[in-house]
């Protein structure tokens, strides 16, 4: 029982340190916006300076809380009514109130550009970098193992597919990080953030797939006895390949089109199997790279419809190589 509580607790103050960590830098940018707007107005001989930290404040988040934009909306718009009523009441006057909305709106502008990273882009791509060369490591590795019938190999691999939860956590911490500073990034450097996010979430899709088609192909096939399809082993020696050229594009900060021609040949080799009787773990390691193959596909920039369309998916024996995987995963 205490050994139960002790580890809770221990979960638990993770979880607190992770929140932190994710949630600091907003915090201090927060307060640093409204702290240095209160200086500004004194310095400017603004008496009770309340409107200046508010318009900062809210101004900030509108500019940097994209994920957070309908409570921006909802603050700024408190400000102005809060605005209108203090004219009305005769409490500030008009131009005390056009003041403080540009000495707010110019600190947010300030201290949104002075606290923006210059390295976002290379922030996320550097995180993604240890994701894929596990990947690539691993997926070459299970196919090694298909080849030579070697469980133990395939267990390593599966175990250490499992590690990158902690990449992915990292990742998303990462993105969460630098996503408030998505709109200033695009404005300086004309990186799109939001296209590095999606490459992102797709590539966290894959590592699923991945690490599903592991588990497949250690405890289905192998453990299982199944027969290994021929075609399987170089699949997945294709998928490894198309994961690592996709690493090292992301490293050199290049274009990702590299990548999709050998990540397409790694779907070609289902139109092999065809032919070939599948097991019911053989079909599902097929059916789970094949998936990946398509989450990577599309976190090079290409859209899900044309992505689609490169596997074949859509013609009719492509659609008839499906339904028989489908069928061997439904037995």
């Amino acid at each position: 029982m205490y050994s139960g509580e002790t580890a809770t607790q221990r979960g638990g103050w993770r979880w607190v340190g992770r929140v932190a960590r994710r949630e600091l830098p907003a915090v201090l940018q927060i307060l640093a916006a409204g702290g240095l707007a209160i200086v500004v107005a004194v310095l400017l001989g603004f008496d009770k300076p309340i409107g200046a930290p508010l318009f900062a404040i809210t101004t900030l988040e509108f500019v940097c809380a994209r994920h957070r934009r309908a409570i921006a909306v909802f603050f700024f718009g408190l400000g102005f009514g809060l605005a209108i009523a203090a004219v009305a009441s005769g409490y500030r006057s008009f131009d005390r109130i056009v003041l403080d909305l540009v000495v707010g709106v110019a600190v947010a502008m300030v201290v949104a550009f002075l606290t923006t990273p210059r390295n976002a882009t290379r922030q996320v791509n550097a995180s993604l970098e240890p994701l894929l060369n596990t990947l690539t490591v691993n997926v070459r590795t299970i196919a090694g193992a298909l080849r030579t019938r070697d469980a133990e190999s395939a267990r390593g691999a599966v175990y250490a597919l499992v590690d990158t939860e902690n990449d992915l956590r990292r990742l998303n911490e990462v993105l969460l990080a630098t996503r408030r500073s998505a709109a200033i990034t695009l404005w300086t450097t004309g990186q799109d953030l939001d296209a590095y996010a999606a490459t992102a979430r797709e590539i966290g899709y894959a590592v699923r797939n991945i690490r599903v088609m592991a588990r497949h192909a250690w405890w289905g096939v192998l453990h299982g006895g199944e027969p290994v399809p021929v075609a399987l082993p170089p699949m997945l020696e294709s998928l490894a390949d198309g994961v690592g050229l996709l690493r090292d594009e992301l490293r050199r900060d290049g274009t990702l089109r590299v990548a999709q021609p050998q990540l397409v040949s790694a779907a070609r080799w289902i139109d092999v199997m065809r032919n070939e009787r599948l097991g019911l773990a053989s079909a599902a390691v097929a059916a789970d790279a094949d998936a990946a193959v398509l989450n990577l596909l599309i976190a090079t920039g290409i859209p899900l419809a044309k992505a689609d369309a490169l596997l074949n998916h859509g013609k009719p024996e492509a659609a008839l190589t499906e339904r028989r995987l489908e069928t061997a995963l439904a037995a």
